[in-house]
């Protein structure tokens, strides 16, 4: 959703031990160059690393920081719709780099790139142009080579000191960072672990044996609960032997860390082993139904599953995260390199991998038949989490010779995920790529093509649409998809409606709507619904539209389908609104906009809060109707133009002009302005009416505020406290010369002349 602030960081699960050094420096390097990236090999912490600076660091950016994680995106075309997924970008167009580009342009942001390693080509291309372009913007990427791109600056994240303390058992602070960091995490897992005088020089020659490597610390140290820092010594040692004479090319810390997972490997259990194989099969998040459903066979029944998940959060392996819909877990990637590299050794691999896509082919299917009805809220949660898992499955069954029909098959039953959640983009990407794959008439074929058709309609696209279409009508009619086939005429009437053939297009829509009635109820019947009344909204009979829109109302409430129910209102207010009747056009539009939020409906929040600014106007409210006219232009500026056929310019263009003449030019300036500085979900606020008294009507400061920009406010309040540039600077990490730069702009617009003279003016505002 476009200016929807970006997730911030991720909480810490457990503290971060030590590397306050690195911090400072990586903070100092931040200050002065855009690009820093943080190497090393795995398990050496750069991940934490990056992820703490950035916390520490964030405050400093008047648009905060967040976190890209790359490991999951196996396919790099997917390298920039990832970034812009996570940010809050648009990714509905077609070219998802200019619309980042436009996005980021005028934010000052922290992004931190992780694991971009397997990506390194095209997170090159896509920092390049980022950073060329956006200069607000600054990278922290982490991988274990650089990325090489001109500016960058390399950070080698060494790991954890482990120089023996000569002078005997002191205190805790006098410890290597590695002892610290064992100490801490072995007496998470058994509380009644210590360091003490007769284990201590035990635990400092593990830790040297580990290398200091923090991932085999953390592994180590949770095996307190089992056995002695003595008992793991001996048992690394073992491992230690056996891995120098299998490979002698490793680095030695490789050797180190290898010879660690081995070591806790085979501390496992041997249902655990085959769970740790199992699940690192899984891409992001894990949720244990899909566990117990992928990782269980005879060698692994299903109800020791989760006693064995435990143990394995016991021990490090996995990391447990709680989410509103129960817990999930998720692998270091590290652990996950090795458990893939077990799974692949083993004669059963093929029938977890089968049984990965199984379950995800299954939960695309059970989306498509249960998102026309209630609960669709939660069930779009679910898939944002799955995402990761769901492209990891689409990737596997279109890199398979034999997968053609069953990728068509889950494409397009992500169908309504694509087009209800704002990913027409990545719909559009996975679609193309199972149709280049499978040319046989049927009615996988047919849906691919039908889904792929209305995306292309939401990306403005009719014309490669309407290709679509009648490719999915005969291949329809070739299989004896009646269903396939309905779906297809009543898109493809949108398709020609767009095109500038109204009469064709609605012939198309009411004849494909009939046969969607003769198929049952359904969400493509309200879809096809809902269009025809958008038609006759088109051709100016809002009467008939309003008739077949009821309809569409009567279904979706009745069985409680919601993202519908949000388009069928606009249309509704839109048709109250063209008959004259403002007071019920507000209530449809409030109502739609209230339904579209939790979706993040891009196009559709647009859309009724354009329609919301016309109905101020007819209600008389000229402020309103600025305000909101200026907070939609900000919206549609990285989206386009609305692709959806309907005359919003020059409709809004006479509301326009109405509110010019009302409110006066300066007035209307002034107010559009005002609508232009809100963010996305002051903006639904404002629309719905639900703004506090404190922003109903802006303070003498927040007015003065106004004039100035996210990182001008900063400073400003900075300024008014006291500090000087110097001072400044080190607070929000820039550069000196950044912060004079800013300080004559507030000056200017200000219209003072110096610092004193700020804090008063500023002061006086509050009073």
């Amino acid at each position: 959703m476009p200016d929807v602030p970006p997730p911030r960081l991720p909480a810490d699960v457990t503290a971060l031990v030590g590397r306050g050094t690195e911090t400072t420096e990586i903070r100092r390097l931040l200050a002065h160059s855009r690009l820093v990236t943080l190497t090393g090999i795995g398990g050496v912490g750069k991940s934490r690393l990056a992820v703490h600076v950035a916390r520490k660091a964030e405050r400093g950016f008047a648009d905060h920081a967040t976190l890209v994680e790359l490991a999951e995106v196996a396919d790099p075309a997917l390298v920039a719709m990832t970034v812009a997924q996570v940010v809050g970008a648009p990714v509905h167009q077609s070219d998802v780099v200019a619309t980042l580009v436009d996005y980021l342009r005028g934010r000052e942001m922290l992004m931190v790139l992780d694991n971009c390693e397997h990506l390194l080509d095209e997170t090159a291309i896509l920092v390049r142009n980022l950073l060329s372009a956006c200069p607000g913007l600054r990278i922290l990427a982490t991988s274990r080579e650089p990325l090489r791109v001109t500016g960058e600056h390399i950070f080698k994240v060494e790991p954890l000191p482990v120089r023996v303390s000569h002078s005997g058992r002191g205190p805790d602070d006098v410890r290597p960072e590695a002892v610290r960091l064992f100490e801490e995490r072995a007496t998470a897992a058994a509380p009644e672990f210590r360091i003490t005088a007769d284990n201590e020089r035990t635990v400092e020659e593990l830790c040297r044996r580990l290398d200091g490597l923090p991932l085999a610390i953390e592994l180590a140290a949770g095996r307190m609960r089992a056995l002695s820092p003595r008992e793991l010594l001996v048992r690394l040692d073992d491992h230690h032997r056996l891995l120098s004479l299998g490979d002698r090319s490793a680095a030695p810390r490789h050797q180190s860390l290898w010879a660690t997972l081995d070591w806790s490997y085979d501390l496992c259990s041997k249902h655990e082993r085959l769970l740790w194989e199992r699940m690192s099969i899984f891409t992001g998040s894990i949720y244990l139904n899909a566990a117990e459903c992928v990782c269980s066979d005879d060698d692994l029944p299903r109800e020791v599953v989760v006693e064995h998940i435990v143990a394995l959060v016991d021990k490090s392996i996995l990391v447990m995260h709680n989410s509103s819909d129960g817990p999930t877990y998720r692998m270091l990637e590290t652990v996950r390199e090795y458990g893939l590299r077990k799974l692949r050794e083993d004669p059963l691999d093929a029938a977890v991998v089968g049984r990965y896509r199984a379950y995800y082919q299954r939960l695309a299917r059970e989306f498509d038949e249960n998102w026309f009805g209630p609960g669709q809220e939660e069930m779009v949660e679910r898939m944002r989490r799955e995402q990761a898992n769901l492209r990891a499955v689409l990737d596997s069954l279109v890199s398979d010779p034999e997968g053609g029909r069953a990728a068509l098959g889950m494409s397009s039953a992500l169908f309504w995920y694509w087009l209800g959640c704002g990913q027409q983009r990545e719909g559009r990407h996975w679609l193309d790529r199972c149709l280049a794959l499978d040319d046989n008439a049927g009615p996988e074929r047919a849906a691919a093509l039908w889904a792929n058709g209305y995306l292309a309609i939401a990306e403005g696209k009719a014309v490669v649409a309407l290709d679509l279409l009648r490719g999915s009508q005969d291949a329809a009619r070739q299989a004896g998809d009646a269903i396939g086939l309905a779906h297809a005429t009543h898109i493809r009437g949108i398709a020609e409606h767009n095109l500038g053939n109204p009469s064709l297009g609605m012939t198309l829509i009411e004849e494909g709507m009939a046969m969607e009635s003769e198929n049952g109820t359904s969400a493509q019947q309200v879809l096809a619904m809902e269009h025809l009344g958008w038609a006759l909204c088109h051709r100016q009979e809002p009467e008939r539209a309003l008739a077949v829109l009821e309809q569409g109302l009567h279904l979706c409430k009745e069985l409680g389908e919601r993202w519908s129910l949000s388009w069928v209102l606009t249309f509704t207010g839109l048709a109250h609104w063209m008959r004259g009747d403002a007071a019920a056009a507000a209530r449809a539009l409030r109502e739609a906009l209230a339904v579209k939020r939790p979706f993040h409906d891009v196009l559709g929040i647009a859309v009724v809060v354009e329609l919301l600014s016309w109905v101020a106007c007819a209600e008389g409210d000229a402020v309103r109707s600025a305000r909101l006219l200026g907070a939609v232009r900000r919206m549609w500026e990285p989206l386009g133009i609305y692709p959806g056929g309907f005359e919003l310019r020059s409709w809004s263009s006479r509301t326009e002009a109405d509110v010019r003449k009302v409110l006066g030019e300066k007035e209307f300036e002034y107010q559009f302005g005002e609508g232009a500085r809100m963010e996305v979900d002051r903006t639904i606020d404002y629309a719905l009416g639900e703004e506090s008294s404190d922003e109903a009507e802006l303070s003498s400061e927040d007015a003065l505020l106004a004039l100035l920009t996210p990182r001008e406010t900063q400073i400003a309040q900075l300024l008014a406290q006291g500090l000087t540039n110097k001072q400044i600077a080190q607070t929000l990490v820039i550069a000196l010369r950044t912060v004079d730069s800013h300080v004559e702009h507030i000056f200017t617009k200000f219209g003072v002349n110096s610092r004193t003279q700020v804090a008063v003016l500023l002061a006086t505002q509050r009073r």
